[in-house]
């Protein structure tokens, strides 16, 4: 049953009406390949900092904590501003924000190459954090653009997207990992750098020159959402270690900054995420699948590729290398993903992914005892996750407001990080059995919101 959303078959509205195309070298072809290898270079760090941490934690004699803040540094900051990424990209136009977020992207690694001290490592990968939420949402909106004209392949283009997010989650610890073995984790990050740089370089004349809205930024919204995820995320990293009241006092932070977003966005004459969007259930079950299901999944890849050191006595290399079958089920499955959404439209390719996820997770924990056990769980949880990030890219998409792609292009970037530093924050703190266990049952709430709530088709159609 076929339910592409209309959205995916459009032409001449949202970011496309606002393309001014540069006159060279502008394929739709090599477009995607640009906005692909600066996603697989983001994504990368976010699976191959892991890896990296307990070679940092020996370098300082850091604590749990601080290394805890090495990796959350980086996922945090992704998820934070990948929302005020999407508003930019709306602002500014894609390519500007994209090439921008390179840029940071590179000048933070370098920082966190030639830190002194833990705490320059976290403030390094926070920088890069940033770079990166400006890189997501504004890849997503130039692939958008790029396949205005080709609206049926456009499905198709977010899975090639979507199969270079897979393929920098399974290089992230076999690259890093080598990095780390070979010479240092300090050669991990001047290495993405300098892949940066060069990415920028190959992108900035290929890429379509996108005039943004000119509207002007809801510089209070962009704030109060900062601060709102800042809060959740930070009260999620040290709930364990925080006292009964401090957690109460920060609940009552949170409830009290949702309510203020409210109030900021109904007043503003240009709110950054309208409410009417947030009211539209199907467009915030998805964002809610995105976090949860990413928590699920990243959980996971945290939990595994830590246990394969901890408890199975891996190398970090090895451990890398031993996470590829995950990875090549996740790579598999996202560039087949164009091909099942037209068979079974994306919320039934999303049903479909968050079944073999949750389905996965339960069986894992009594086989991590022995690595051949787990190969073929492994390329089977790759595969779900290979179908839940291009159907809720789309189905993301697929419910945004004209005008607001980069926002909701942001909402969804901006949700998997979330989820990745919840999961770096809840899960791996359990352990590799409860932790497992733990994202299981995330996978199944995840599966349960994609039934109840996420439906797609073009709200503006």
């Amino acid at each position: 049953m076929r339910s592409d959303p209309p959205s995916l078959q459009a032409t001449g509205t949202g970011v496309a009406d606002r393309a001014a195309v540069a006159p060279r070298r502008r394929s739709p072809g090599t477009v995607l390949a640009s906005t692909s290898l600066g996603t697989l270079l983001v994504i990368l760090l976010t699976s191959g900092l892991n890896i990296a941490s307990p070679a940092i934690r020996s370098t300082f004699d850091a604590g749990d904590t601080a290394i805890g803040w090495v990796l959350s540094g980086y996922t945090l900051a992704f998820a934070m501003l990948s929302l005020t990424g999407g508003a930019l990209t709306d602002r500014f136009g894609a390519r500007r924000i994209f090439l921008t977020g390179l840029g940071v992207f590179a000048l933070a690694g370098l920082v966190a190459a030639a830190a002194p001290t833990v705490a320059v490592v976290v403030a390094g990968t926070f920088g890069e954090g940033m770079g990166a939420a400006l890189v997501l949402p504004s890849a997503l909106a130039l692939i958008q653009s790029a396949y205005r004209d080709r609206p049926e392949r456009l499905s198709w283009a977010i899975g090639i997207w979507a199969g270079a997010n897979a393929l920098g989650a399974a290089l992230g610890p076999v690259l890093c990992g080598a990095l780390v073995s070979v010479s240092s984790w300090r050669a991990m990050f001047l290495a993405v750098a300098v892949l940066a740089v060069l990415f920028a370089l190959v992108g900035r004349p290929v890429l379509p020159l996108l005039r943004g809205a000119g509207a002007r930024l809801d510089l209070p919204g962009l704030l109060v959402m900062v601060v709102l995820l800042g809060l959740v995320a930070f009260l999620a990293h040290d709930w364990r270690a925080l006292p009964p009241a401090v957690l109460a006092a920060g609940a009552v932070a949170v409830c009290a900054a949702v309510r203020l977003f409210g109030r900021v966005e109904r007043r503003s004459s240009a709110p950054m995420l309208p409410l009417g969007q947030l009211r539209d259930v199907p467009f915030s079950a998805n964002a809610v699948v995105t976090v949860v299901g990413t928590a699920a999944f990243f959980g996971t890849l945290y939990i595994t590729s830590m246990g394969f050191q901890d408890e199975l006595g891996m190398t970090p290399f090895q451990a890398g290398l031993a996470l590829l079958p995950l990875a090549g089920g996740n790579i598999v499955s996202a560039l087949a993903a164009g091909r099942i959404i037209g068979r079974l439209g994306v919320r039934g390719a999303m049903i479909l992914g968050s079944v073999l996820v949750a389905a996965v997770l339960a069986v894992l924990p009594p086989l991590f005892d022995r690595y051949g056990a787990l190969v073929a769980p492994l390329v089977l949880l790759g595969a779900g996750w290979g179908l839940l990030v291009p159907t809720t890219s789309a189905a993301g998409l697929a419910r945004a407001r004209r005008g607001k792609e980069g926002v909701a292009s942001g909402v969804t970037a901006g949700g998997r990080e979330l989820g990745a530093a919840l999961a770096a924050a809840i899960l791996l703190p359990l352990g590799v059995r409860a932790g497992i266990w733990g994202a299981a049952l995330t996978g199944v709430v995840s599966l349960a919101v994609v039934v109840l709530g996420v439906r797609v088709h073009d709200r503006t159609a």
